[in-house]
């Protein structure tokens, strides 16, 4: 008797944790949220409570670019575009993080009412934001933050609240993609400058989660690689020092 009272009570707890998962489902109110779930490689849902924006794979010229922050409907799709409402918050109520980024300095200021597109439930909010006052040191490494809400108001209510709140990080910092340790051999120590030109020699590096060619392009582009640095001298930002294959050296005469 014992386990079914146990087995219909867990019931009852999964019922009521259900009903906050699909807390607007069954309404008539048109509700719009931030993309809070995505699916990773694998096809699972993987939380999501920031979006990271970077200027690191951009050529050095590029000094304005478009953030993308996606936002979905609960609710029916329209004819005609509609109206929502975001906001910049100092700091976030459900989400940890502050605004450091000045508008007009680190980003186009954001208009309150945006339109949401006819015939959609996703949209885009799109954020210019601004290269010249972030820092491209790996050593040191450091992102601007921005702090979005959405708030009820236009044609729609407020949806699920994990979607409420985003944050939007933006560096200019190129990251080792995954596949670089496992080829230090070949292509040396981890330099941006030294990824940026093997994305120049072949797209294929540019992809970050893996390498999607061949041990031959691989050994082919590093040796390219190679004899690029021995002809040219590229130095390092940071330190002043010229960037070779195996690591950083002095440079004793530029002549």
């Amino acid at each position: 008797m014992k386990k079914v009272i146990y087995v219909f009570l867990w019931f009852c707890l999964y019922l009521q944790g259900c009903e906050q998962k699909v807390e607007y489902q069954y309404d008539d109110v048109n509700r719009i949220y931030f993309q809070y779930e995505v699916l990773n490689s694998l096809g699972n849902k993987v939380s999501l409570d920031s979006v990271v924006f970077s200027f690191g794979k951009l050529s050095d010229d590029v000094v304005a670019d478009t953030a993308k922050i996606v936002v979905r409907v609960l609710g029916n799709t329209s004819e005609e575009p509609r109206t929502y409402r975001v906001k910049v918050l100092e700091k976030g109520n459900y989400l940890n993080g502050e605004t450091d980024m000045v508008a007009g300095e680190d980003y186009v200021s954001l208009a309150e009412e945006q339109l949401f597109g006819p015939g959609r439930f996703q949209d885009t909010l799109r954020i210019v934001v601004f290269r010249k006052n972030l820092s491209k040191s790996l050593r040191n490494p450091e992102s601007k933050t921005l702090m979005l809400t959405l708030v009820a108001g236009g044609d729609f209510q407020l949806g699920i609240e994990d979607g409420r709140e985003m944050k939007l990080s933006v560096n200019d910092i190129l990251f080792p993609p995954a596949w670089w340790t496992a080829n230090e051999g070949e292509l040396g120590f981890y330099h941006p400058k030294k990824w940026r030109k093997l994305i120049e020699l072949d797209p294929i590096f540019a992809i970050e989660d893996a390498f999607v060619g061949t041990g031959v392009d691989m050994t082919k582009k590093s040796q390219i690689l190679r004899e690029w640095l021995n002809k040219n001298i590229i130095i390092d930002d940071e330190t002043g020092m010229r960037i070779m294959m195996d690591g950083l050296v002095e440079i004793t005469d530029l002549n």
